[in-house]
């Protein structure tokens, strides 16, 4: 009988606003009220936040920290301009740094490019062996840190460079690195996997971090989703790191209008995360 794995629940920053800035301390109030097991943290300013400020919230409320990031626009590892090239790689290797001092261990995002870039072509192979290139140099900086780095797949809308689990495969193949792994993401795979379970097995141990909300980006639980199987096969994995609530607060017109939220997916931004959390832990608890 496989032994069942352990899982945190944590609840992603967007669920609040877009850009964490370092002095939100009602997050982390909230996330240990609602009991949530930690906190992921988004931003492109954490060069303009107090590590120690950071690392003092999660101690002070008990909650782990995680970081999320994305390249910044005007900044990719497909592109053939160097400066540009070496650049990205630089903003990666910062992000680690950052979660070095926070005494953050898992980062991860959406790296190749920034979040809803086109090039309006299928991954050239030139943009493809850059882009392979780029994480192996990242690759240099992570052996020496104990962080575990995942790279999320995105939907066909969002991005170009990587969208399937398929694909995130082929490109950790390439770059050899055990501290290089996937975040799996529900809404971007069920828009591209034929069938999100099968694609989870398939990624295997190489799944280390996941992101969680029902098909219309909402309450997990309040869609069609076969949760049960899905947290069978987390078992059969021995998944044993984070399931993170994300989502978006659709009161936010900047943050709903980037994720193309036109009508609100649940009766609040509250709500959303409390009742995800209850129904993730209790389908958990149940297999």
């Amino acid at each position: 009988m496989i032994s069942s794995p352990k899982i945190k629940f944590g609840v992603h920053t967007f669920i609040w606003k877009k850009e964490f800035l370092g002095n939100e301390e009602y997050v982390f109030q909230d996330a240990k009220r609602w009991g949530f097991d930690g906190v992921e943290i988004a931003t492109h300013y954490f060069d303009q936040i107090d590590p120690l400020q950071l690392k003092s919230y999660g101690e002070k409320y008990g909650v782990e920290l995680t970081f999320c990031t994305s390249l910044p626009r005007g900044l990719s590892l497909t592109t053939k301009n160097e400066d540009c090239w070496w650049e990205s790689i630089a903003y990666l290797e910062r992000a680690i740094k950052f979660c070095q001092q926070c005494g953050i261990i898992q980062l991860s995002g959406p790296f190749p490019h920034p979040v809803g870039y086109l090039s309006g072509e299928p991954l050239q192979k030139r943009e493809n062996v850059r882009m392979q290139e780029a994480f192996k140099l990242v690759a240099e900086t992570l052996i020496k840190t104990d962080l575990k780095f995942a790279v999320e797949p995105l939907n066909r809308f969002q991005g170009y460079a990587l969208n399937t689990v398929a694909q995130g495969l082929e490109l950790l193949d390439a770059v050899d690195c055990p501290q290089l792994g996937l975040l799996l993401d529900l809404f971007h795979m069920n828009i591209e996997e034929k069938d999100v379970i099968k694609a989870f097995l398939q990624a295997s141990n190489h799944c280390f971090h996941i992101h969680a909300c029902a098909k219309d980006r909402g309450t997990p639980g309040s869609d069609s989703f076969a949760w049960g199987d899905w947290f069978k096969a987390l078992q059969t994995m021995d998944y044993q790191g984070w399931v993170t609530i994300e989502s978006f607060n659709f009161e936010d017109k900047e943050l709903a209008n980037g994720a193309r939220l036109w009508r609100t997916v649940a009766p609040s931004n509250n709500a959303l995360a409390q009742d995800g959390l209850k129904f993730l832990r209790q389908t958990y608890q149940t297999n």
